[in-house]
């Protein structure tokens, strides 16, 4: 008897054969959902069902080899919203067709008519397919579909920051060099947890110029107590702000909220800034933990009553509230300055990308979506950023840049009384060398790690400095070695914090 004999018109009276016909019916179903409907069941279903499979394999083969072919230009169509919601709805579907097709092929195999050991055999098999097959198309559907949901979220709080010109910046996709504004936010958002605040200031301003031409990237940090002047700014609402001659750079957001910050880090830098974005103190606690944690070194213990922290000397991994008392830490360091809140915090940050970039994390689906949720639910990103060619081309042009070609630099300034304030006043020389290296889209290297900074395994207080260890790949050019009076760290050195040494 064949093969298509056994499947269509079997001998419900033989074991054996009811055993094998069962066999092909499951085996059929793994294969080629659709194809044991064909043969012995509902032809009609049978044969949706299989075209259904035959056209969803050819959208799978179509897509990798797109991908294959113009990764950089699929990735962006893909990633928009309604792209998702479309694949999110196809593959649901797609798993809810062969789950049916799963237990239909089950039914028909009539069990009852298989030898007992094969029986529990063919069960499991199938439901074990069944699991995993229908398992990873509703998995893949529920990824997409979040990505989605994400994505629209981020496009629904989006502000448009200005030019020079007064004009809305409109760059689309990262394309060349770019230069991007990080800005955090200390009025905890309304959140109780963090007691009473007052204005909104931008006590963290980090400027990041990420280039996919010189391979690198460099992350300045600007003092929030600068002292410097800020030009005229507009508000998100349409309206002006004046400019000032003199304040403290952290002043900039209470001025008119991002597009200020930006106007002032631009005229101080001389640079344009194409995107820009704002974060919250829940930010940071969701994005430390949906990375598990950040580990940390400590050279000396921190305990700090201000912001409650409380660590030893040693290794710790950071994350939530942990990680965001870390980065505001002043009074637990030697000196409590914020100069010296920098450097540590240039310590996390450089674990940070140490370990965002290791395969733990970008190869983890689960800590990538907790990563974009995060970002979602509390940041807040200009037009530009906010669009997927945008993130994504950004996301291509990190991962192919080494870690030792990010440079995490202080915005060079020194420590004055102006009109009885305590301020810290622009180091002009130093500026316009860093300045200039960013204007000419070169990688950077300091000479000296910041203040609350040490290289691992240093003793205590130590004044060790980094070794330079920067590559120079063949479309990146040398690295630009900063002026001593600049301090900071690339992201493959490995340092610890230095805390209160009394």
């Amino acid at each position: 008897m064949s093969s298509t004999s056994i499947v269509r018109d079997p001998d419900t009276t033989s074991t054996a054969l009811m055993t094998k016909r069962a066999w092909w019916l499951v085996g059929l179903n793994v294969l080629v959902p659709g194809s044991a409907q064909t043969l012995a069941g509902n032809r009609r279903f049978g044969r949706f069902a299989l075209g259904t499979t035959l056209a969803f394999w050819a959208l799978v083969v179509i897509g990798v080899l797109a991908a294959l072919i113009g990764r950089e230009a699929v990735l962006p169509v893909v990633t928009q919203p309604v792209v998702l919601w479309a694949m999110a709805a196809v593959l649901g579907l797609y798993g809810l067709l062969w789950v049916i097709c799963a237990i239909d092929a089950l039914r028909l195999s009539r069990l009852a008519r298989v030898s007992g050991r094969a029986r529990v055999a063919v069960a499991v098999v199938s439901i074990a397919a069944l699991v995993v097959t229908g398992g990873a198309a509703f998995g893949a559907a529920w990824t997409a579909g979040t990505t989605a949901n994400i994505l629209a979220k981020v496009a629904s709080n989006t502000i448009d920051i200005t030019g020079p010109d007064g004009k809305p910046v409109a760059v689309g996709a990262l394309t060349g060099p770019a230069n991007i504004l990080l800005v955090g936010d200390d009025s905890g958002d309304g959140n109780a947890a963090y007691g009473p605040r007052g204005e909104s200031l931008n006590d963290v301003t980090i400027l990041i110029h990420l280039s996919p031409v010189s391979h690198s990237v460099t992350a300045v940090s600007i003092p929030r107590d600068l002292y410097v002047a800020q030009p005229q700014c507009t508000k998100a609402n349409g309206t002006v702000s004046p400019a000032v001659k003199q304040a403290r750079f952290n002043t900039a957001l209470s001025r008119g909220g991002l597009n200020c910050v930006v106007a002032s880090a631009s005229a101080l830098t001389g640079l344009p800034i194409q995107y820009a974005a704002k974060i919250e103190f829940d930010g940071v606690v969701a994005m430390s933990d949906a990375v598990g944690g950040v580990p940390v070194c400590l050279a000396t213990a921190i305990n700090d009553p201000y912001s409650g922290l409380t660590l030893s000397a040693g290794e710790h991994t950071l994350q939530g509230a942990q990680a965001l008392a870390f980065l505001r830490t002043r009074h637990g360091l030697s000196t409590g300055s914020d100069l010296q809140r920098i450097s540590n915090q240039q310590v996390f940050l450089s674990s940070l990308m140490r370990t965002i970039k290791s395969s733990e994390t970008l190869g983890n689906p689960v800590k990538v979506i907790a990563l974009a949720e995060a970002a979602a639910q509390n940041m807040q990103l200009s037009t530009e950023l906010a669009q997927t060619s945008t993130m994504v081309s950004m996301a291509l042009a990190l991962r192919s840049i080494p870690l030792d070609r990010i440079a995490f630099v202080q915005y060079p300034s020194s420590p004055a009384t102006v009109h009885g304030q305590s301020v810290t006043l622009p180091n002009d020389g130093d500026a316009s060398a860093l300045t200039a290296a960013l204007a000419a889209d070169q990688a950077v290297v300091t000479q000296k790690l910041g203040g609350a900074a040490v290289s691992s395994g240093a003793p205590s207080g130590s004044s060790a400095t980094p070794t330079p260890s920067a590559s120079a790949t063949p479309s990146g050019g040398v690295p630009v070695q900063l002026p001593s009076g600049i301090s900071g760290q690339a992201a493959d050195q490995s340092t610890c914090s230095k805390g209160q040494t009394g």
